[in-house]
């Protein structure tokens, strides 16, 4: 493989998409298309395999093989992997995990949203008296949602990104290897593959870090908003809002099983403002990133 070729499996990311598209191609004819591996790779790194020519085109056909598939194994089995260690939990992440239990209590326990609910209001009410109910729930989806992309990128090891990478690379090149019959190297590839697997049940325990932070911002605000639309006595939402085209919509009806308009209103509100943030964020440059201190 030619220098910019090896370029590509670089990083952890781009390794793991050389490794997928690879795969895609020994275990088919030996040719493989944009359309083979969309759903697993970034379009940059398809992108980058055609530029440095790691992909050629087939004559006639809208589908590509490796120039060189022999390098391309040689390049991904040469790079080395330190697998990240558990960082461990300080005395302010122990907090937000009782913080974050305590709150999910709250669920069952009316005393615990509505006494959560109070404080929020304090801070909220002004807006949810101000706005109709819908527009309150997507600026709060769009606040919880940027606030928790922040502690994700704060708290969110880059270490560990590279470890996922690094466990789906395994993945594709024990596939391919088993597809096209090497023995030998599918049973090197699988020592490797249960050691990592073994050292991910370690790193487990920062993962759930970062989701005790993040349901200390997240859990607080549903139960506000289930505070808004049971609690009518004291809260500010109407129960029924009129909505173009749908008509009278009751906020409390439910629409699937226990869900109900008003949670999938929010789930809505929260997948879309997700998307705009990731997407935002792909084309953010690293230096105006949050990270650790």
């Amino acid at each position: 493989m030619t220098a910019s070729g090896t370029h590509v499996a670089a990083g952890d990311e781009g390794a793991a998409a050389l490794a997928t598209v690879l795969r895609a191609a020994e275990t088919g004819d030996g040719t493989v298309a944009w359309t083979d591996v969309r759903d697993d790779i970034d379009r940059e790194h398809w992108g980058a395999m055609l530029e440095r020519g790691v992909l050629v085109p087939v004559d006639g056909e809208d589908r590509f093989v490796f120039a060189d598939p022999t390098a391309v194994r040689e390049t991904l089995e040469s790079r080395e992997f330190d697998p990240p260690e558990p960082e461990g939990w300080s005395r302010r992440d122990v907090a937000a995990g009782v913080g974050a239990l305590s709150l999910l209590a709250g669920y069952q326990v009316s005393a615990i949203r509505d006494g959560v609910a109070g404080v929020l209001d304090l801070a909220l009410g002004p807006l949810a008296a101000a706005l109709p109910f819908p527009a309150v729930v997507l600026a709060l989806a769009v606040a919880t949602t940027l606030a928790t992309t922040l502690v994700r990128r704060r708290l969110d090891r880059p270490d560990a990104s590279a470890f996922r990478h690094r466990t789906r690379e395994l993945q594709e090149r024990l596939a391919a290897a088993r597809a096209r019959g090497d023995e030998a190297a599918a049973a090197r590839l699988g020592e490797q593959r249960r050691d990592l697997v073994g050292r991910q049940a370690l790193v487990l325990t920062d993962h759930l870090k970062v989701l005790a932070w993040t349901m200390v911002l997240t859990v607080p605000v549903f139960l506000y908003l289930s505070w808004l639309v049971t609690a009518p006595a004291h809260a500010t939402a109407p129960l029924v809002t009129v909505a173009p085209v749908l008509g009278d919509i009751v906020w409390t009806a439910r629409v699937v099983g226990p869900v109900q308009a008003w949670m999938a209103w929010y789930a809505l509100c929260s997948l879309g403002s997700n998307l705009v943030v990731r997407r935002v964020g792909r084309v953010v440059p690293d230096g105006l990133e949050v990270r650790p201190s």
